[in-house]
């Protein structure tokens, strides 16, 4: 079981339900990836699906991907005992690599805005998020990160905060794509 909360989609109570891939990667460089899968995260984060090449007793990072937040890992490799991990991200920063969470309102959160997801919150976002706001554009969009299916100023403001805090993501040295 994991337990997440994204940035833009918690308003300090509950989070607006969307997907998020879930990675097991080697905990030795150059981090390989072991197994993803596509989990649900419910109004108070969690969500939960099944590994079917993961080992007990053997660590391994997980990172949490999802379509407008920052890649997010584990702050150190966790192992599964009798097919079972949990993983909570929300009680502490401490729980992401480089502590690379967000507070808000008493819980740790996933930093939104990473929109074309190349790992930085920076111009290329805000540029996409301003474009589809100025166009007008409705539903589920990369550009929508409050989850209200409008691309508008709130999403905007979320990117431009989180661009001016040079957002990024944070991985174990010697990591290779």
């Amino acid at each position: 079981s994991l337990t997440a909360l994204l940035e833009g989609l918690y308003d300090g109570t509950t989070m607006i339900p969307d997907t998020v891939t879930v990675e097991l990667r080697n905990s030795t460089a150059p981090y390989s990836l072991v197994e993803q899968i596509k989990i649900l995260l419910n109004s108070e984060g969690q969500g939960s699906g099944i590994f079917l090449n993961a080992a007990n007793s053997t660590p391994y990072y997980l990172v949490v991907k999802h379509r407008n937040s920052i890649e997010t890992w584990s702050a150190v490799s966790q192992s599964f005992t009798s097919n079972v991990m949990s993983y909570d991200f929300t009680n502490s920063s401490s729980q992401a690599y480089g502590n690379n969470l967000i507070l808000k309102n008493s819980k740790w959160c996933v930093y939104s805005g990473d929109v074309n997801q190349d790992g930085f919150v920076d111009v290329q976002d805000l540029n996409q998020v301003f474009s589809d706001n100025v166009n007008g554009n409705i539903g589920y969009m990369q550009s929508d990160l409050n989850g209200d299916l409008f691309t508008e100023t709130e999403d905007l403001g979320i990117v431009f905060i989180n661009f001016v805090r040079g957002v990024e993501r944070n991985r174990p040295p010697g990591f290779m794509n």
